[in-house]
């Protein structure tokens, strides 16, 4: 078995987490923060592969250029913001 000192902050958040009846036990919060840490990796793992989906598409000449994009918002947000004066 493992025995680990999380420190006051740490300890004191998992206490309060048991307390509060969230869990029942520190292994409890243990497990659930495991699952959490492997969502929260599954997740940047898929931005990481879209954003370099992304940049290969760009650099073949996919996509859109910048101009195309914001432009057509610049005139948007500058017209409703003319609205307003």
């Amino acid at each position: 078995m493992i025995h680990a000192d999380l420190g006051p902050e740490l300890e004191a958040i998992v206490l309060d987490l048991i307390e509060s009846g969230k869990y029942s036990s520190r292994t409890q919060v243990l497990r659930d923060s495991e699952e959490l840490r492997g969502w929260r990796e599954a997740r940047l793992k898929a931005f990481e592969d879209s954003f370099a989906e992304g940049v290969a598409e760009a650099a073949s000449g996919g996509g859109e250029s910048v101009e195309e994009v914001f432009l057509p918002l610049i005139a948007k947000y500058q017209a409703m913001a003319d609205k307003k004066k």
